[in-house]
């Protein structure tokens, strides 16, 4: 049986993908890596943040399912960050980024910080560690990890926007593989609004994310399950062009 190549960032936003069969999952943390391997074929489909497709090395592919990375949150150091503050992004002009400068904008006004562009969520978690920033956009687990280690949580920044989508080839998209991806992704996501979904969630989390502490894993379980089943799979262009249209 052939395998669908699939290429998608760690974390527990996968939750969905870990029911499905017949799929060779990947990781990555590089955008720039996702995009490469779809374009060159070597991977089938790729779950990114809708911003990045938005540059130009990013033509001819298509969003075509919905998702998410789970609550999208400020981190820091601190409940109340003073001036000099240090902000720890993916990327500058990312759609986390633009989603975090306006949730400050709104919610601390006043706050004077630097931006400093140091990768993925994983990095962003050593950056905040390593004392080099000092707030952070997080997502699970990693938003339960910063909780461990004494910092807060300034808010959520992701409302109403999109944060994460399966993408293909445009030329895929009406065939045989995608569109029974679309029907395994849907499906997982009806098993897991079930009553067996619960117990179902934490099951898959302990087997893909073992090292996470029992009573902090069901309750990412629990978290991501609400949010990939409310998420839905049905892509929405239009929070697509709200995403893009951000300052």
């Amino acid at each position: 049986m052939t395998q669908t190549k699939v290429m998608v960032f760690p974390g527990a936003h996968n939750l969905p993908l870990w029911l499905m069969e017949g799929l060779d999952i990947r990781f990555t943390k590089s955008r720039d890596e996702q995009i490469k391997a779809i374009q060159d074929g070597e991977a089938d489909i790729i779950h990114t943040s809708p911003d990045n497709l938005f540059l130009s090395d990013a033509k001819g592919l298509l969003p075509f399912l919905s998702g998410t990375v789970g609550p999208l949150e400020i981190v820091s150091v601190t409940s109340n960050p003073k001036t000099g503050a240090v902000l720890a992004v993916d990327n500058p002009k990312s759609g986390f980024g633009r989603l975090a400068y306006q949730w400050l904008a709104h919610n601390r006004p006043h706050l004077s910080y630097e931006i400093a562009a140091v990768g993925g969520t994983p990095q962003r978690f050593d950056t905040l560690k390593q004392g080099q920033a000092t707030m952070a956009v997080m997502h699970p687990p990693f938003t339960q990890f910063c909780v461990f280690a004494g910092y807060q949580v300034l808010g959520r920044i992701d409302e109403g926007y999109p944060t994460l989508c399966g993408v293909c080839r445009e030329e895929e998209r009406n065939s045989n593989m995608v569109q029974s991806y679309a029907e395994e992704y849907t499906h997982a996501l009806k098993v897991l609004s079930s009553q067996e979904g619960q117990s179902l969630a934490r099951e898959v989390l302990q087997k893909h994310l073992p090292d996470i502490p029992l009573e902090a894993r069901n309750h990412i379980a629990d978290v991501m399950r609400e949010e990939v089943t409310r998420a839905g799979a049905e892509f929405d262009d239009r929070k697509m062009q709200k995403l893009r249209d951000l300052p």
